[in-house]
């Protein structure tokens, strides 16, 4: 005896739009619009550095107040990373610290000494100066690097998932 089932076909753009519907309700809360109010105007991108030199950048609709303790969007101050990645949108830049069991045991860890030796500063100016910079250990001595601004919320958690970037290049002199 052979049973037959009649299996109903939907059409082919059913599955992509149930596909749009699943990848838009992963991304819930994240923007991607682009947002253009903070402007890197030094180092420009691509361009050769001589230590010691200054990172400079200018902001839009952005009041900078400091670490005051407040949760606003829109007012706060700026984390810097020298060639790393930037804390998740939400963490405070003390979450550099979430894996080492050395700091969590040391009172009053992470300081500001402790994220500088990682490359992560907090400042309420638009401009932060760098004398020296990682070695890459690049063949020649060819290397680039790549500084990244986040904005920070006065309790000092990175608001949002907005990053801008600027890469730049140094050549290291080789001492023998």
């Amino acid at each position: 005896m052979t049973h037959s089932r009649a299996v109903a076909r939907l059409p082919a753009w059913s599955f992509l739009v149930a596909v749009a519907l699943l990848a838009s309700s992963c991304a819930h809360g994240l923007a991607f619009t682009q947002d253009r109010r903070l402007t890197i105007t030094a180092p420009t991108h691509h361009t050769k550095v001589r230590l010691p030199f200054t990172v400079r950048w200018t902001m839009r609709e952005f009041d900078v107040t400091g670490p005051d303790g407040r949760t606003d969007r829109d007012a706060g101050y700026f984390g810097v990373f020298l060639d790393r990645t930037p804390v998740p949108p939400g963490k405070p830049l003390s979450w550099i610290a979430h894996d080492d069991r050395r700091c969590k045991l040391t009172p009053g860890c992470p300081d500001e000494t402790y994220l500088a030796t990682r490359h992560v500063y907090a400042t309420t100016q638009t401009q932060l100066s760098f004398a020296l910079l990682p070695d890459l250990q690049s063949v020649g001595g060819h290397e680039t690097h790549e500084v990244t601004i986040v904005l920070l919320d006065g309790a000092g958690r990175r608001i949002g998932e907005q990053a801008w970037y600027a890469s730049f290049r140094y050549d290291r002199k080789k001492t023998a």
